[in-house]
């Protein structure tokens, strides 16, 4: 009976430990104004836009095949998970325009990039940002 006792009671314990383990990095990231690269291709009429890649070294091939990788925009004591569009108007007196900022970014093993794409396509270099990275292995 002690014994049986005994292996329940390490079970048990392997199991908490193995459920506690923890499979969540969260990396802080942040990209300064003058940073941010100029992306337009004017042979293919692509539109502009701006990036900005970051070596990550957390994104191993293990969580590009099988974990999670989440970005979030940290701004004004929140934070907002990209994709973030946000929409905006802009008057000059006399005309008003609607726009759109697009923030998104993709990954790949060692490398997450960030794109800011304005829909109006206006040259404006993006503000400093950051960000929170959340990987799940």
């Amino acid at each position: 009976m002690l014994m049986k006792r005994l292996l329940l009671f390490f079970a048990v314990v392997t199991l908490l430990a193995s459920c506690t383990e923890d499979t969540t990095d969260v990396v802080k990231l942040s990209v300064r104004s003058q940073d941010w690269i100029y992306n337009s291709d004017s042979a293919h009429f692509d539109p502009l836009y701006y990036s900005y890649s970051f070596s990550m070294p957390e994104i191993t091939s293990s969580v590009y095949s099988r974990g999670l990788v989440q970005v979030y925009m940290v701004f004004d004591g929140a934070q907002q998970a990209l994709p973030y569009v946000q929409h905006n108007q802009d008057t000059n007196g006399v005309d008003i325009w609607n726009w759109t900022r697009t923030i998104d970014f993709q990954y790949s093993v060692g490398e997450l990039t960030v794109f800011v794409t304005n829909s109006d396509f206006f040259d404006e270099r993006p503000e400093a940002m950051d960000f929170r990275v959340v990987l799940i292995k």
